[in-house]
């Protein structure tokens, strides 16, 4: 139910950037698309994926969709076209946050939550009074509502002013966030579920990213194509760690992948070695 839009972190090659030289870096292409994804926040579990190329002659191209925030709107549309209707809750981030888009989704009974920056964000319709910081010092835990029907707009104060948008949860319910110095600061339960689902995403990429495929092809298909491959192994492990079969042998990622290539190819011997 409660799933995130996000862009996943693609490692580079290590082996690669260790070993070539400046002119090499500099000559070396940088990847002509963007990948986004609908991942569940709870698993891991990659649900879909959208490719925007930067050399599209469209309006859909990269170039115009980081100059123009309402076309990170019809990402987060094409990512979520399959989940009407389910009662899923959508974490995003600044650059998808909007309350157009909020709305709509509400219409298709799918609720949201979201970071929202008055720099990045399209703040159409929302009270400018809300996105200006106050002048009075605020202590830490301390925030602000304002709400229109189901969507409330919060601004949370923690060493910096947090503002966030959403349609799923009551601003009048109470959450703590926990640092180990100081302690536990209270926030809204919205603010605290957005921190705890993107925290599981953040530890998903540095566990998963290092198994992405590193390949150096010409072409913008066979990024794409060995991405997707990638995405797709990663999901099955997910799936394998959730089965029954994770409890007789507990392979590690490594290991699994090895076994799947070994498994491919053919070979007899399957067993992963130590």
């Amino acid at each position: 139910q409660l799933q995130v839009l996000h862009e996943p972190l693609i490692d580079e090659d290590p082996v690669f950037i260790a070993t070539c030289t400046e002119r090499e870096l500099r000559k070396r292409k940088k990847r002509k698309f963007s990948l986004w994804v609908r991942q569940c926040s709870s698993t891991g579990f990659i649900c879909q994926i959208y490719v925007h190329l930067k050399e599209g002659s469209g309006a859909d191209g990269l170039d115009a969709l980081k100059n123009k925030p309402q076309l990170h709107s019809m990402v987060a549309k094409s990512l979520c076209q399959n989940a009407s209707g389910k009662n899923y809750i959508i974490f995003t981030g600044p650059s998808i946050t909007s309350l157009n888009l909020f709305e709509e989704f509400e219409k298709q009974e799918i609720y949201c939550c979201g970071l929202l920056s008055a720099r990045k964000s399209d703040c159409t319709g929302l009270p400018p009074s809300m996105l200006n910081n106050p002048e009075t010092p605020q202590s830490r835990g301390q925030y602000r509502i304002r709400m229109k029907g189901n969507m409330s707009l919060i601004c949370w104060y923690n060493k910096g002013h947090f503002r966030f948008l959403t349609n799923a949860y009551s601003p009048v319910q109470q959450g703590v966030i926990i640092k180990r110095k100081s302690g536990e600061i209270p926030c809204p339960l919205a603010v605290e579920a957005f921190a705890a689902h993107l925290s599981y995403i953040c530890k998903y990429d540095d566990k998963y990213s290092k198994y992405f495929i590193s390949h150096k092809p010409n072409k913008t298909w066979q990024q794409v194509f060995w991405f997707a491959i990638s995405i797709a192994i990663n999901n099955a492990y997910i799936l394998y760690k959730m089965s029954e079969a994770y409890h007789v042998t507990r392979y590690s990622r490594a290991q699994f992948g090895e076994r799947l290539v070994k498994e491919l190819l053919g070979l007899e011997d399957t067993s992963p070695s130590h």
